[in-house]
């Protein structure tokens, strides 16, 4: 399987990502941004992120300049791009686990690179060839971190006065906690020392498994919310005041105005879609965060959300940045005086499971709805509609599987979505 996905490069280190495919990326982004004569590099902790650091510095010096931003997290990377107007390759696998790792490019005004600009980069490695010698120098930046620092706090200086859980998951987010003290709050941290081994748990707030332990924090320090994040920062999951859970759909909640424009992807719950439409504008895409970016900066909208955390506003460049989508959600309900009780979402219900690519299920679920006349779209994979809910089949874009969601405002129904399932892959 090709380690070019839909909007980065990922795969197992020394199995997919080898360091003869690498050197083959790295000579491939140095004929891609040709027109560029640097380009910057940021890592995150995972135990092979050095390695493959070194790699990209050996080969892409012979075609430009680096500038070495050393550790530190995805939106760190958009920022710096911005800034110093140049591309920047993160080295990251995001939440996968630490046998993984991968790239995510930037482009020089911090947009991530298109599905179709990873394709003309991954058609680059088929046939290149390294220079006879070497142009670039090695310039080594580790004030790149606490610029972006500086700009956060500077977003956000009436956030003060809270208590904090923080859980980075062991992650490059551990070097974030001060931006919290910085702004005048108490900060109770777990899990917060740097080990890209991640032994505590995996760095991916979508699982309700490895948010346990910052709702136990909240709950028994009686703290005021809960913060923790994947494995480069540009996710959130967020603990509400009373311990549970607060749901990426109910962040969107708050934002939902008179004629604003809002960007969801596929598997964001349905009623989300109708309070959007009620009084705004809805803008509905396939799922990745490339993908909800790319809408939102198209239609100018007010942010982008994704379910597994992903969330990009206006005001800050649409970089889908975890803590910076935090404190915005704490900005927001300053601004209107609320607190997370005063958030209701409709009461829904849904299954989520995963199955192997191994057969066409998409192609027979589209035959079964055509056969039975049922509603369906086909923006991500296949999304079989009712008035009660929906069934939702789509490809993963970081795992060889199929993703397969049964939602309902019913209870009952979703017994009745399975059995339609299954009638349709029989």
């Amino acid at each position: 399987m090709s380690v070019f996905k839909a909007y980065d490069i990922r795969g197992i280190y020394g199995k997919d990502l080898t360091d003869e495919v690498l050197e083959k990326i790295a000579l491939a982004f140095g004929k891609f941004f040709e027109d560029e004569e640097t380009i910057g590099i940021v890592r995150d902790i995972r135990i092979h992120s050095k390695k493959i650091r070194d790699i990209l510095v050996e080969n892409l010096t012979y075609t430009h300049n680096i500038i070495d931003f050393g550790i530190g997290s995805t939106p760190e990377a958009h920022y710096l791009a911005m800034v110093y107007q140049i591309p920047v390759l993160m080295i990251t696998a995001s939440h996968n686990p630490p046998e993984y790792n991968g790239i995510k490019p930037i482009k020089n005004n911090g947009d991530d690179l298109t599905y179709e600009e990873l394709k003309k980069v991954e058609e680059l490695t088929k046939n290149i060839k390294k220079p006879e010698k070497k142009v670039g120098e090695v310039e080594y930046e580790d004030a790149g971190i606490e610029l972006y620092k500086w700009y956060i706090k500077k977003k956000f200086k009436k956030i003060k006065g809270y208590k904090i859980g923080f859980d980075p998951g062991n992650s490059v987010l551990s070097l974030f906690k001060d931006i919290l003290l910085d702004l005048g709050n108490e900060v109770y941290s777990i899990n917060d020392k740097l080990d890209g081994r991640f032994p505590n748990h995996l760095p991916d707030p979508s699982d309700p498994e490895n948010l346990k332990d910052l709702q136990e924090l909240v709950k028994n320090k009686k703290l005021d919310f809960g913060f923790a994040f994947d494995g480069d920062g540009d996710r959130i999951g967020i603990i509400d005041n009373n311990g549970n859970i607060f749901e990426t759909h109910k962040i969107v909640l708050p934002f939902i105005k008179e004629n604003r424009t809002i960007v969801l992807e596929v598997s964001m719950p349905l009623y989300l879609r109708r309070l959007i439409e009620e009084k705004g504008k809805l803008i509905l895409t396939r799922t990745g965060h490339n993908f909800v970016k790319e809408a939102a900066k198209m239609h100018n909208a007010f942010m982008g959300a994704e379910y597994s955390g992903h969330i990009s506003f206006i005001d800050n460049g649409y970089i889908d940045d975890g803590l910076f989508a935090g404190l915005r959600l704490i900005k927001e309900f300053q601004k209107n005086n609320i607190w997370f009780d005063n958030i209701k979402a409709p009461e829904f219900y849904f299954e989520k499971t995963k199955v192997p690519m191994e057969k066409d299920i998409i192609k027979k679920a589209k035959e079964f709805a055509e056969k039975e006349n049922i509603k369906y779209n086909t923006l991500d994979g296949i999304e079989l509609l009712f008035d009660f809910g929906r069934i939702l089949i789509r490809p993963s874009n970081t795992e060889p599987v199929y993703k397969i969601t049964l939602e309902s405002y019913d209870k009952n129904k979703i017994a009745y979505l399975k059995d339609l399932l299954k009638l349709a892959f029989s």
